[in-house]
C-alpha cells in the first residue's frame, strides 16, 4: 500500500529484497519488507545504508505485549530497543572495541522517537475525527513511549513472557527485529524509528490472536503512520 503513494517510483533488487524508491510529500524514501527474525532486520538495514545511503531508518509492524495495560492495537514508540536474547555475562570483564559489542541495549534520541510519538498520536487524534474509513471506527488506540525488547523467537507462552519480563521489566513489548535494526543504525551513526503495533498478549493465544489483528488492519494503519512521519519533518 505504500509502494502505491510512492511518487517517480523506481523498483530496484538486492539479494532476494524488491526496494521501491520515490518520494512521498516531496521526500525522497525507499521502503521494502524487512522479513521476519533479527539477520533479516540487519541485513535489510544494511542495504538500505550503504545501496540507498538513506540517512533515517524506520521500522513499522506489530508485537507482542508484555504489560496488563497495553491491550491490542495499542502502538508503542520505542525510546529504548533490546536484545533481549543476548547473554554475554561471562565477558563482562572482557575488554573489546567496536565492532565488538558486550551491551545489546540501544537507546533512540529524544527528538527521534519525540517525532515518532508525534506522528502515532496524530494517527490516533485521526482516527477519532474519522480521517480512515477504511480502517475500523472502533479502533481507537493508546500511545506509549518505552523500552522494546527483540528476540529470535515469536513469544507465545506465559513463561517464556515472564522469563524476558523478569529480566527486563521496563520492556512494554517485544518482536523480532527492531533491536537489530538500531545496532546497525549505531554501527553507522544513524539514528533510527521503531514503531510498533500491539497484537497480542505474548501468551497461550498469541498466534490466534496475531494472524487476526495482522490480516485486518496492520497495512493501512502502517502506511498511515508512516505518511505522518514524513509529515513531521
Amino acid at each position: 500500500m505504500l509502494k502505491d503513494e510512492i511518487d517517480d517510483l523506481k523498483t530496484d533488487r538486492a539479494g532476494s529484497r524488491e526496494f521501491y524508491s520515490g518520494t512521498i510529500e516531496g521526500h525522497e524514501v525507499v521502503i521494502c519488507t524487512s522479513g521476519w527474525g533479527k539477520v533479516a532486520a540487519a541485513s535489510t538495514a544494511t542495504s538500505l545504508i550503504n545501496l540507498f545511503r538513506v540517512d533515517h531508518l524506520l521500522f513499522i509492524g506489530l508485537a507482542g505485549s508484555m504489560k496488563d495495560h497495553l491491550k491490542i492495537g495499542d502502538i508503542i514508540v520505542a525510546d529504548k530497543l533490546i536484545q533481549h536474547d543476548v547473554f554475554l555475562s561471562r565477558l563482562a570483564d572482557v575488554h573489546v572495541e567496536l565492532p565488538s559489542r558486550k551491551k545489546f541495549e540501544f537507546d533512540v534520541c529524544p527528538a527521534t522517537w519525540r517525532r515518532a510519538f508525534a506522528a502515532a498520536s496524530q494517527f490516533a487524534r485521526n482516527m477519532d475525527e474519522g480521517y480512515y474509513p477504511a480502517i475500523s471506527d472502533v479502533y481507537h488506540p493508546h500511545i506509549h513511549v518505552g523500552a522494546i525488547a527483540t528476540g529470535d523467537q515469536f513469544v507465545a507462552t506465559s513463561e517464556g513472557k515472564n522469563l524476558i519480563g523478569q529480566r527486563f521489566p521496563e520492556v512494554l513489548c517485544v518482536e523480532m527485529e527492531g533491536a537489530a535494526m538500531a545496532q546497525v543504525a549505531a554501527d553507522y551513526d544513524i539514528p533510527c524509528s521503531v514503531i510498533r503495533i500491539i497484537s497480542d498478549q505474548a501468551d497461550e493465544d498469541a498466534h490466534e490472536n496475531f494472524t487476526a489483528f495482522l490480516f485486518s488492519n496492520i497495512s493501512r494503519i502502517s502506511v498511515e503512520i508512516a505518511k505522518l512521519m514524513f509529515v513531521s519533518i
